[in-house]
């Protein structure tokens, strides 16, 4: 079944080559100039493509904001001018996975939805050991996005969740901070391994008793990390 995107874009020329575009690519698309016209059907389709400006009252990044609540998982691309880096910022902030500047390529644009419904294809699959996971730090349920420890529940983070889907697919293996931005957020954007280690440190809080002296959430030096169910040294 092809996946279904939606297009929201102010400019006629850009709405109609980029859907004629994604139409040859065998994709299933819908495209609107304004929010307002989608009337909220948001679990309608499989990916979002939203410029900023838009006509009507709503923008791009508040459009952006609305779907994000409704949906925690659909891929949202934003298509931004390459001058206005802070509408790039607070897409991702609101919950978009990528950005694209204008003028693009739209080789760059076909690559960057492939690989954004790749990744929710990867995180939609079942992990081998069930889309619930538990052992002696605590449980977290890849549906929900829940974790559930001795101490509190937590609701994780979209990227959280992936990362941690990752490393337990991978347990007992080293995971490198190059493969984890590929598999969360792809080649083609800022982050940096510094943000790798940034969310490690998060999910250390949430799970490890001593975070300092992680139990289960191994630093490996120079490669990456590596996750173990049972109690191990770091």
């Amino acid at each position: 079944m092809s996946d279904r995107i939606c297009l929201v874009e102010d400019d006629p020329t850009i709405r109609e080559i980029v859907g004629e575009k994604l139409t040859q690519k065998g994709y299933l698309v819908e495209s609107f100039s304004e929010a307002e016209a989608l009337e909220k059907r948001f679990s309608t389709y499989d990916l979002f493509i939203l410029d900023v400006m838009l006509e009507g009252e709503q923008s791009g990044l508040d459009l952006c904001g609305e779907i994000r609540k409704f949906n925690p998982e659909v891929p949202i691309l934003i298509l931004s001018a390459l001058s206005e880096p802070q509408d790039r910022i607070e897409g991702l902030r609101l919950g978009a996975d990528d950005y694209l500047g204008k003028p693009f390529e739209m080789e760059e644009l076909l690559l960057r939805i492939n690989g954004m419904l790749k990744r929710r294809q990867w995180y939609a699959t079942r992990p081998p050991k069930g889309n619930v996971f538990s052992w002696e730090a605590g449980e977290v349920d890849f549906d929900s996005r829940m974790v559930k420890t001795n101490r509190e529940k937590v609701q994780l983070s979209q990227k959280e969740s992936m990362i941690l889907k990752l490393l337990i697919e991978r347990e007992g293996t080293t995971v490198s901070r190059d493969e984890i931005l590929e598999k969360v957020w792809g080649y083609h954007l800022f982050p940096t391994n510094r943000t790798v280690d940034n969310f490690m440190v998060r999910l250390r809080k949430i799970f490890e008793e001593n975070p300092s002296h992680p139990k289960y959430f191994h630093s490996v030096r120079g490669e990456g990390y590596r996750f173990t169910s049972a109690r191990g040294e770091s």
